[in-house]
């Protein structure tokens, strides 16, 4: 469990603050050479505290917490104090729900993994199972992304022998059917190159054949979710706290789909949209007419020629009346503020003229309008908590947060891509096509 709650809050754990942290318990010189030194500086300074028996599973993790406070890192005091509780929760290796064993051998498993999922695949699987942006990525670069998630949920200890079936839910979640009944149904030696033998033995008796999943709690083990509601109180969705995985009311799952109990309503999950998004399809369109403007539409206003404006429209446009959601348009307002070191820049809610032309930002693949408007209407609720930031929290990340779940400043990730990608990257910045 505390190999755990380590990989955990490693996530969290720069290796800046592990400097820090590392001052803080006046470690040796060249420990902490050797800490700041290896592949994963968070992990190695949490087991030297816990060889020293300043921390683990039955002393705590308050030391630690006391640490953080001291160092003035107070957010991750709270994670730390958190993942450790959740941890320590009777059995919290497992999803509430019909979590199958299996008989596989890790050799076994990791070649089914390392061989039959493609790169997209896994990490969608990984996404699903709440793993960190930093693992998503790791996967992502390696030559080998099967084997790398493999490395990631067992080298890890994030899924034991016991639990293999959680991973069997995730792969039968994100439709690889497939390959989730070559790991159900092989055992100690089968030969699992012989995947049509394995299916058509399996095939009356496979998960295809078990009902849904329904779990209390989000399969991360998440259990706070924030609900996304509309103006007359409609519960669109709920999004975990923990990973942020985002279930939608209102549908009708697939047989084999996963579904959250929340409040006595179903909620089913579906992949995270930025998953899929290809920045080389977003485009503009200019609308001159305010009546073609419809609800949940991301809207960019030039602003005398200076700079654009982002917005969300959170109802259809009336009398040429424009019902938004947006950082403050009052850009020397937010200017002075930024640069006084007040990030308190407000989020409003207001109606604004239809300016005669603007531009509407057209995506390959977006949410539904009841969504885009529930997401903005819970940012707008909880805009105390939010700080303004030029480059990562503006009023374009606002807009595409609404659009797809995650906010991006889509002309910086333009250009991050490779060189093909940077005509298209300007062409978004322009507005052009």
């Amino acid at each position: 469990m505390f190999k755990r709650f380590k990989v955990q809050i490693a996530d969290e754990f720069p290796t800046a603050k592990v400097k820090k942290v590392a001052g803080y318990y006046d470690l040796p010189p060249a420990k902490r050479s050797e800490i700041l030194e290896s592949k994963t500086p968070a992990v190695s300074l949490l087991t030297a505290l816990e060889d020293d028996g300043i921390i683990g599973e039955e002393r705590g993790v308050d030391d630690l917490c006391e640490a953080f406070e001291f160092c003035s890192l107070k957010r991750l005091a709270r994670i730390a104090k958190e993942s450790f509780l959740e941890l320590k929760k009777p059995g919290s290796d497992l999803p509430d729900g019909g979590v199958m064993n299996t008989k596989i051998s890790r050799e076994e498993l990791k070649k089914i993994l390392q061989n039959e999922l493609r790169r997209q695949q896994c990490i969608e699987v990984a996404m699903f199972l709440g793993l960190s942006e930093s693992h998503l990525e790791s996967i992502d670069s390696h030559k080998k992304p099967g084997e790398k998630l493999f490395e990631i949920l067992f080298d890890g200890q994030l899924i034991g022998d016991s639990n293999v079936g959680v991973l069997v839910v995730a792969l039968r979640n994100r439709g690889v059917n497939r390959v989730a009944t070559l790991i159900a149904s092989a055992g100690p030696g089968q030969r699992v190159c012989h995947e049509e033998s394995i299916l058509s033995a399996s095939a009356g008796s496979s998960l295809a054949s078990q009902p849904s999943v329904e779990l209390s709690r989000c399969i991360c083990r998440g259990e706070k979710f924030d609900e996304l509601k509309l103006d007359n109180g409609k519960l669109v969705s709920v999004e975990c706290q923990h990973c942020k995985n985002v279930w939608i009311a209102g549908a009708d799952p697939a047989e084999d789909e996963i579904t959250l109990r929340y409040n006595g309503d179903s909620f089913f999950y579906r992949t995270p949209l930025q998953m899929a998004l290809d920045l080389s399809k977003i485009s503009h369109e200019t609308v001159t007419d305010a009546s073609c403007l419809k609800r949940g539409d991301h809207i960019v206003m030039n602003r005398k020629g200076m700079y654009d404006h982002h917005a969300i429209l959170v109802a259809d446009v009336e009398q040429n009346k424009m019902h938004v959601v947006h950082w403050t348009t009052n850009f020397l307002a937010v200017v002075a503020a930024v640069a006084s070191g007040n990030k308190k820049v407000s989020i409003e809610k207001e109606k604004i003229d239809f300016p005669g032309e603007v531009r509407r930002v057209k995506y390959p693949i977006e949410d539904a309008p009841d969504l885009v408007v529930a997401r903005a209407h819970m940012l707008y609720r909880k805009r105390e908590e939010y700080g303004y930031s030029f480059t990562e929290n503006n009023c374009e990340t606002l807009a595409t947060h609404c659009k797809i779940g995650k906010g991006y400043s889509i002309q910086a990730e333009a250009l991050k891509q490779s060189k093909g990608m940077l005509a298209r990257g300007f062409r978004y910045i322009t507005g052009s096509k």
